[in-house]
């Protein structure tokens, strides 16, 4: 059978049984593969990294979501940065206090290659007439226009190199433009890549970035069974946010009833438990 491998770590090697290859080719941005795991179903790669598997992106998308909405008390706009796959503004339009979502995403082809192959992923988020999708660049969006997000979501391919263009969508830069559009007491959210006992040095800049822009950073983790460690996330806002040893679980108790939202794959009680991370790892981040 044919398998696909990816480096998961320093030293460290995922093989995965390639079952039936759905699409594979470029874009003007990126190189694609869809494929078919008999372990995890369908699964998406870009530029030779997993993004999602069929069998847990619930979790993912989920944990990377609701915390941002949850913490705030009545997101109605929202931005979300990437996210072609269709999952993010999924969970994002689960909260009916949501009157409008930006979805900025850059690669129109990719999009519509999710659209085809993805569609019990998106499930109609496309067709939901909050959903705004604009294919464009993301600091050309932030610099021409002008009005304020309660929420936003940064759903980014993940990066390994500094130096790469991916790394411009975790700056300074970026955060400061991001910054200017916000409304009062916002939140943002992002995906700050795989925590591991060795693997921390790309969340921890992340998460410096941040705070250049922000009075208050948090960070918080779940397991991501296909992608085989932790994977982190960042929430920054000028208000207070859950501290480590105080995670929010009746927070999202409460406005999860509120909102009438119980995640399907992760639930409140893990997505709280998620800012409580292992000693050995919060010293380094």
């Amino acid at each position: 059978m044919v398998s696909y491998s990816q480096n998961s770590d320093d030293g460290d090697r995922v093989t995965r049984p390639v079952a039936e290859v759905l699409a594979h080719g470029h874009t003007e941005y990126q190189e694609y593969l869809f494929f078919r795991s008999p372990v995890h179903g369908v699964c998406v790669v870009l530029d030779g990294d997993i993004q999602s598997c069929e069998s847990d992106e619930g979790i993912y998308h989920e944990a990377l979501v609701h915390p941002a909405l949850l913490l705030h008390p009545a997101p109605r706009q929202v931005l979300i940065m990437g996210g072609g796959e269709g999952a993010t503004a999924r969970e994002v339009l689960r909260h009916e206090c949501v009157e409008r979502v930006v979805m900025v995403d850059i690669d129109q082809e990719f999009i519509s290659l999710c659209q085809r192959y993805l569609a019990d992923w998106n499930r109609g988020a496309f067709a939901d007439l909050r959903l705004e999708l604009q294919c464009r660049d993301i600091k050309e969006f932030l610099r021409e226009g002008r009005d304020g997000f309660d929420v936003v979501i940064g759903d980014l391919v993940d990066f390994a190199d500094w130096d790469s263009p991916a790394a411009a969508l975790y700056s300074h830069e970026l955060y400061g433009m991001l910054s200017k559009r916000l409304n009062r007491g916002a939140v943002l959210a992002t995906q700050a890549g795989g925590l591991t006992a060795t693997s921390f040095e790309g969340h921890r800049r992340v998460r410096a970035a941040l705070e250049g822009h922000f009075r208050y950073a948090a960070s918080y983790a779940i397991v991501v069974p296909s992608f085989y460690h932790l994977w982190s996330y960042l929430v920054a806002s000028d208000n207070p946010l859950p501290r480590p040893s105080v995670p929010p679980l009746q927070l999202f108790l409460e406005r999860g009833e509120q909102r009438a939202l119980a995640p399907p794959a992760t639930g409140l009680a893990a997505l709280a438990a998620a800012f409580t991370l292992p000693a050995a790892l919060r010293a380094r981040i």
